[in-house]
């Protein structure tokens, strides 16, 4: 049977690291070399995400690989890092080859996994010709470092490396294989950066609809069963076209009546999903990933009389790496659809097949994007949508109220066997519609639900209601599987529990001016939880505001790559 080969650790060291790191590998190569005596060694595998294009100085000098003088330059000590087969030395010497001083930088130290954080204004996801591949402890448990030679596209680099432990190699690398890096760093460029135009693109909140007042349409109340167009191409900021998905943040003011809005594209047929449900007399905002029709707008239709409002957040276009769908039902206790006909219990869990179900590809995906719908719940509770195959989280997605129906906004990590999980403290029927999914290896990074804040608790703060009126910083960089760089906004769900009075809740970026739209409005006394996507401060914290004293929670759900 032949022996599978020594994985290369790829992570570059400084010279203390690397004398402890010598002596393990002398006991390793030693028994290695016992074992390939005796059974041999299978050749290196070819992957999607590591297509190996040369191996070693001379015979990638032969076949048009250049080592750039590396072999000759070896034994010489770049920017103080280790000498010879060297991710981090053969990097610094291309930089210093480039123009840069062989002085190393005051910011850099150690191991390859801590040259993104180094350099934290200069790391994108971006890459260009001349830049600095670099992947964080997720490569190696020493992170590596990587020399762009060539740019195919956005989604496509081919590298040069010189790994510690190993040889040195050009690899092709791809986006969707899984080995993607964790950000590039733009020190000496030699080539023009060459930009993913399929990210998200953030604006300023600014108000689109709101019927209350008369903005984009007259002001009155939306009659029930009717439904509203919003322009949203062409306004704050956003172009006239190649616009996919907006996401809009919903609100809908003293309805009339219990019901339910749903969002769709303009001159397509309303699909028989809901964006948000709703009770009589109360204000219900939610974040929903709406889908423009051609002429660039998106249609609310409300099941009962009400006032609405949105506010835009950010889009995506057309080529996103957000895959919107036409919304589509694929779960309701109700009637038996996707599950059996039965309420789901107290503490009890649904299993849902989503990848390769019919909407989202079974590969290619790598988070989904549903609308969660608690129906006449026997009592108050909170839904939570995680991937299966994965412990539970503490955090929760929807809160519910007793006999009230309440829709929410998930984006979930598949699980095993492309499924999502979704547990319920108190019984209800369950309603899942999805709404769209993101592409692997795209700016989206689902992370597993972390809780980053708790006035409740202390957590992240002092123990107690945030004062009416009261500002809060949350740090969100470095916690809960998001990056210290490279990150262009993150992803919550945020809480307001218990008000003394109705209040609004806004979630905005750090030193900058809260804008007018809030995320959240809670009714005194009672609990809401709405998803915001919002742009990091330079400080890597994102600011709440509370307009009445209030118990807040946050928890992060995934974060967009620069």
């Amino acid at each position: 049977m032949p022996l599978a080969p020594r994985p290369q650790a790829g992570g570059g060291t400084s010279h203390a690291d690397k004398a402890r790191q010598r002596r393990a590998a002398a006991l390793l190569a030693a028994i290695v070399t016992l074992l390939v005596s005796t059974v041999g060694v299978a050749a290196p595998a070819r992957s999607a995400e590591w297509i190996v294009l040369c191996t070693g100085y001379d015979p990638c000098q032969t076949a048009g690989y250049p080592h750039s003088g590396y072999k000759e330059s070896a034994a010489t000590s770049w920017w103080r890092q280790s000498t010879g087969h060297n991710c981090t030395n053969y990097v610094a010497y291309r930089l210093v080859k480039n123009g840069l001083p062989n002085t190393r930088p005051s910011t850099l130290s150690g191991n390859a996994y801590n040259w993104g954080p180094a350099f934290p204004s200069q790391t994108n996801d971006d890459p260009a010709v001349g830049s600095v591949a670099w992947w964080n402890t997720s490569f190696s448990s020493t992170g590596h470092v990587a020399y762009v030679e060539r740019v195919i596209s956005a989604d496509e680099v081919i590298i040069s490396e010189d790994n510690w432990g190993g040889e040195f190699k050009w690899r092709r690398v791809t986006r969707t294989g899984g080995k993607w890096p964790n950000g590039f760093i733009h020190l000496r460029d030699q080539g023009t950066t060459v930009i993913d135009t399929d990210v998200y693109r953030p604006v300023t909140p600014t108000r689109l609809l709101d019927t209350r007042t008369g903005l984009g349409a007259p002001a009155a109340k939306v009659a029930g069963g009717t439904s509203i167009g919003v322009q949203v191409s062409g306004r704050a900021g956003i172009p006239t076209g190649g616009i996919g998905t907006a996401l809009l943040n919903v609100t809908v003011a003293a309805p009339g009546a219990d019901g339910y809005l749903t969002t769709y594209p303009s001159g397509v047929t309303r699909p028989g999903t809901r964006s948000l449900s709703y009770t009589s007399a109360t204000t219900l905002s939610q974040l929903v990933p709406a889908r423009l029709g051609t002429d660039g707008k998106v249609r609310l239709y409300t099941s009962a009389t009400t006032n609405l409002v949105a506010d835009v957040v950010g889009w995506y276009p057309t080529t996103g790496h957000l895959v919107p769908v036409t919304p589509t039902r694929v779960l309701d206790t109700r009637t038996g659809l996707g599950t059996a006909k039965v309420r789901v219990p107290a503490g009890g869990t649904v299993d849902l097949p989503v990848a390769g179900a019919g909407i989202v590809p079974s590969t290619g995906a790598s988070a989904v994007v549903l609308s969660l719908s608690a129906a006449t719940p026997s009592a108050g509770g909170w839904l939570t949508a995680y991937p299966t195959g994965a412990a539970r989280p503490v955090t929760a997605h929807l809160r519910f109220d007793p006999a009230a129906s309440m829709s929410g906004m998930v984006v979930s990590r598949l699980g095993s066997g492309g499924k999502v999980t979704i547990h319920s403290t108190a019984q209800t029927d369950l309603l899942v519609d999805v709404v769209g999914w993101f592409k692997t290896g795209g700016d989206h990074v689902a992370v597993a639900p972390t809780r980053l804040l708790d006035t409740r608790t202390g957590l992240g703060a002092p123990t107690g209601r945030v004062a009416a009126g009261g500002t809060l910083g949350v740090p969100v960089l470095g916690r809960g599987g998001v990056p210290t760089v490279g990150v262009r906004a993150v992803s919550l769900t945020v809480t307001p529990i218990a008000p003394l009075a109705t209040t609004t809740v806004t979630t905005y970026t750090s030193g900058t001016t809260r804008p007018s739209s809030p995320n959240v409005t809670v009714a005194s006394g009672s609990t809401r939880v709405n998803s915001v996507v919002v742009p990091v401060g330079a400080d890597g914290t994102v600011t709440l505001h509370t307009s009445a004293a209030a118990y807040l929670v946050v928890d992060v759900q995934g974060y967009l790559k620069k």
